[in-house]
């Protein structure tokens, strides 16, 4: 199966979470708000669209670049590979979506931010699926408790054809739930 890979721009919703596992590799998550803006070509105005909420999973060291360099509220640019996860909850079937970073900076069109390259340090190993299972639990309740989320059924929404779309974030990230 081929991989789809993505761009998104958006607002970081909370710290990232930064996990350490048992043969010291480490993974950080963190949660970005891509908000829709929808040119109406009638009136030619820009309107508010939906938010959506993605997690996003950095390994190694990226990983650790992320932990250190990206706070809650911070306009970010993530490249990556797109993943859907399943889960049972109460009976019923869940999906979510996610990106595995390959590449996260802040967005300079909203700001200004400064590079600093890391000492390079040892090779950590890898983790279990275990670890991961441990992981994708433990930052579950942030798809579950994200205000506004939908339950998708059948697939994506359809856009209407004749709207154009950009994405532009919001000075104010949502407040957690």
């Amino acid at each position: 199966m081929s991989e789809i890979y993505v761009t998104l721009t958006g607002n970081v919703t909370d710290d990232p979470k930064q996990f350490t596992f048992g043969d010291g590799s480490r993974a950080t998550s963190m949660r970005v708000a891509v908000d829709r803006r929808i040119l109406d070509r009638q009136t030619q105005t820009w309107r508010d669209g939906e938010t959506t909420f993605y997690t996003v999973r950095s390994y190694r060291g990226l990983a650790d670049h992320v932990a250190q360099s990206v706070r809650r509220g911070h306009p970010v640019v993530v490249v990556g590979k797109l993943r859907v996860k399943q889960f049972e909850r109460e009976g019923e079937q869940r999906f979510w979506v996610e990106v595995e970073a390959t590449s996260v900076g802040h967005d300079l069109k909203w700001g200004i931010s400064s590079f600093e390259r890391p000492a390079r340090g040892a090779s950590r190993g890898s983790m279990t699926d275990d670890d991961l299972r441990a992981m994708e639990d433990d930052t579950r309740d942030w798809e579950l408790n994200t205000p506004g989320l939908r339950v998708l059924e059948g697939g994506a929404g359809q856009d209407d054809p004749a709207e154009e779309t950009e994405s532009w974030p919001d000075e104010a990230v949502p407040a957690a739930a």
